[in-house]
């Protein structure tokens, strides 16, 4: 059986096993096979000149530019062929030689995506909880699986997979998405969070023999955590950006606009939040979730349910600390910032899942 995909794989300081490896690949039906050296040492040179003995297409980075880097060359080179009448690419790890007949599983699902339209992204799920599991997947896996859970309400069953089916009309996309480094497979998979994710079960395999691996468990750990929690920092960001703006505009209408009017508090009160809110609403929809619609329709809608949603938070702010305070005393404020904090998250999962999803 002949596949119609295109395998990427990147490789720095690739064991001499992948020549190997790719044949077997060659052999299941993958014949067309992407290899990016990114920047590998010169003693690694006759590896790459193995795989091109195979008939596959080696790109060369100068210098090493990081994993998303020779990614995005491999899917540029893609776009550039005119790969428009393939099912996609196929990303493997030159490290961790998935199983040719998991690839293949892989391939079938990315194949039926395509037929059928939907054109998720198609992750090769391995299993974190086997015997021969690394400490550093299993425990990284699970912190991931549990804030991917958490801020995406998406669960995955193996967040650091490097075995991708990207559909063709998606590599625009992962080309456009950040992230150079080993937290570019992160960032590309949350840019799906709203297409949606195809998980194909394939068999947990080690790290070969003479690997040279570029990562760096610690800095290259917390990127990827960072790259998660980015949109929830840019997020608590507005938020916070939009309070300082409603207490500065109240303090402007109370002190000066209204001064002395009756009523001045409660005027001074719905001016501010209006304009606050308002400017919370541009600022979290462009650079928080960067909501895009061509509909004037989808706009208003998600404008509307914003201000809404603000109107409501505050009411409910009020009412539970006045019942709280009621039932069972103490300070007030405190009692304000317990329940604020959990309306934040309320809205931020609101937010995500309603106001700001794509048409």
């Amino acid at each position: 059986m002949e596949y119609n995909c295109m395998i990427l794989i990147p490789a720095y300081n690739p064991p001499a096993g992948v020549v190997g490896y790719i044949s077997a690949l060659k052999e299941y039906g993958f014949a067309d096979i992407v290899v990016v050296n990114d920047g590998s040492t010169t003693d690694r040179l006759p590896v790459f000149f193995k795989i091109e003995r195979l008939g596959c297409t080696v790109l060369t980075h100068k210098e090493n530019l990081g994993q998303g880097a020779a990614i995005k060359t491999g899917l540029k080179y893609y776009q550039e062929k005119g790969g428009c009448q393939s099912d996609g690419v196929i990303t493997l790890s030159a490290d961790r030689f998935t199983l040719p007949e998991d690839v293949g599983k892989v391939a079938s699902a990315l194949h039926n995506e395509q037929q059928m339209g939907s054109f998720a992204l198609v992750m090769g799920t391995r299993d974190l909880g086997g015997k021969y599991v690394t400490d550093y997947d299993y425990r990284m896996g699970s912190v991931m699986k549990l804030l991917y859970h958490m801020l995406m309400g998406v669960k995955l069953g193996d967040p650091l997979t490097d075995v991708f089916g990207i559909p063709d009309i998606r590599i625009a996309q992962c080309l456009e998405t950040e992230n150079d480094g080993y937290s570019y497979l992160t960032a590309m998979t949350m840019s799906f969070e709203k297409v949606g994710f195809l998980q194909v079960p394939i068999g947990y395999v080690l790290w070969e023999e003479g690997t040279s691996r570029r990562f760096r468990t610690g800095v290259d750990s917390v990127l990827i955590l960072y790259t998660i929690f980015k949109k929830f920092i840019l997020y608590s960001i507005t938020s916070v950006s939009a309070t300082i703006l409603d207490l500065i505009l109240f303090s402007i209408f109370t002190g000066i606009t209204f001064k002395g009017k009756p009523m001045a508090i409660i005027y001074g009160t719905v001016c501010a939040r209006l304009i606050s809110a308002s400017a919370n609403y541009l600022m979290t929809k462009k650079f928080v979730f960067q909501f895009k619609s061509d509909k004037a329709q989808t706009q208003a809608k998600s404008a509307g349910m914003f201000l809404a949603l603000s109107a409501v938070q505050c009411i409910l702010s009020a009412v539970t600390v006045s019942l709280l305070k009621a039932l069972l005393g103490g300070s007030a404020v405190g009692l304000k910032v317990l329940v604020d904090t959990a309306l934040f998250f309320l809205s931020y999962k609101i937010q995500h899942k309603y106001i700001f999803k794509d048409d």
